[in-house]
């Protein structure tokens, strides 16, 4: 029998490559990995704990699509304090099923087939199934090295066409690192402005900033709140991911239509998750432990990237990423990837699967424990000396 034929959105959504190596890493069973971007910590107790005495009470059933009032309450407290973003938790405020669900209804939502969606690269690959599902087209705008991995207005522009209708863009970023200044904010802001554009700003590390660098929300001009969409979550940065709840943020207008997508494909985000997020927001001092043991890490595997010849780690200023230039090493991150993960068991994501501009690099997460990093690092430093040995011989 020949297969039933797919929809065109089944074969225009690709396979997120970060999941294509985690899954071939499975395969080993001394694995040093630092593929995936999971923090290794168990949810703190005091969240477990409020979840396992509602659930003693009954607590599991249907909640509103939106989510609990008493949650989007406490969140848009949360984002008047934190953000400094005012708005009503009960018609521009969403509870979804992780920052994935968010960021899937707001593209849906948002975009015809057709559209053009400016995405700074290199990107997170899920968005570019979020916008192939829609029928839109993702416009990878140039971001490197030397100016932060941060997008410019200007970069925009030069980018944009008639059929441009938004931007999407992730700060603090996967998998660069890179957090986008105040500045270069309201110049993007600007442009929104100018041009009728919509963004949607994807914050789901903005508890995980380092160096004394700040986070800040565009959402938090009002003049830019009607053309923005604001995406957290709860999963890194309260080692909630298995959790899967996020929220989003935006124009009354945007979150109805949201919430309609979400009553038609998830019904509502389970009960139990928000009763864990509400603790979350009531427990905030769990994030300052979880953030200053990533910090730690962060300077393990910078201090030790930096010792090995070959290997520009930079200086990531936010989310749990390194993402390491390698091209004094190779020009092929997916081949040098598949060497790492068969000689040395560490699991790692070449550059190439975040878009222009990725080759060249690898993503090294650190939400792992120091020794798997020390490990990790140890059996890159083996390969890399081993091909640069081999350089130096044939020159």
């Amino acid at each position: 029998m020949d297969d039933l034929p797919l929809a065109a959105r089944a074969e225009r959504m690709p396979q997120s490559g970060i999941r294509e190596i985690f899954d071939k890493a499975q395969a080993y069973d001394e694995l040093h990995d630092l593929s995936i971007g999971e923090p290794d910590f168990p949810t703190p107790e005091p969240i477990a704990n409020a979840v396992s005495d509602a659930l003693g009470s009954g607590v599991g059933g249907y909640t509103q699509t939106v989510g609990r009032g008493d949650l989007r309450h406490a969140l848009a407290e949360k984002l008047d304090e934190r953000n400094g973003i005012d708005c009503d938790p009960d018609s521009e405020l969403i509870v979804t099923p992780g920052a994935m669900g968010a960021l899937f209804a707001a593209t849906q939502v948002l975009c015809d087939p057709g559209d053009e969606v400016l995405v700074p690269s290199p990107y997170w690959p899920n968005y570019a199934g979020h916008l192939a599902a829609a029928g839109a087209e993702l416009v990878p705008v140039p971001t490197d090295k030397s100016m932060g991995f941060t997008p410019r207005a200007a970069d925009l522009e030069a980018a944009a066409s008639e059929d441009t209708v938004g931007v999407l863009v992730n700060t603090p970023g996967n998998p660069t690192g890179a957090v986008v200044s105040p500045d270069r904010l309201r110049e993007i802001g600007a442009t929104l402005r100018e041009r009728d554009w919509w963004a949607v700003l994807d914050e789901t590390y903005e508890d995980l900033v380092y160096d004394g660098t700040a986070h800040h929300s565009l959402a938090s001009d009002p003049a830019l709140f009607e053309h923005t969409v604001t995406v957290q979550s709860f999963s890194k940065s309260y080692a909630m991911t298995g959790w899967r709840i996020g929220y989003a943020v935006g124009p009354e207008n945007v979150v109805s239509a949201m919430r309609v997508l979400q009553e038609h494909t998830v019904s509502s985000v389970a009960e139990p998750a928000q009763v864990a997020a509400k603790a979350a927001l009531e427990h905030r001092s769990v994030v300052s432990d979880i953030h200053d043991a990533f910090a730690d890490r962060r300077t393990l595997i910078v201090d030790r990237l930096n010792d090995i010849r070959g290997v520009d780690p930079g200086t990531p200023r936010g989310a749990f990423y390194v993402f390491a230039d390698v091209s004094a090493v190779t020009t092929d991150s997916r081949a040098l990837t598949e060497t790492l993960l068969e000689d040395e068991q560490v699991g790692t994501v070449p550059g190439s699967v975040f878009g222009p501009g990725g080759e060249g690099f690898l993503r090294f997460s650190y939400a792992a424990d120091a020794g798997t990093i020390s490990a990790a690092m140890d059996g890159l430093e083996r390969v890399v000396e081993s091909r640069m040995a081999d350089t130096d011989y044939s020159g």
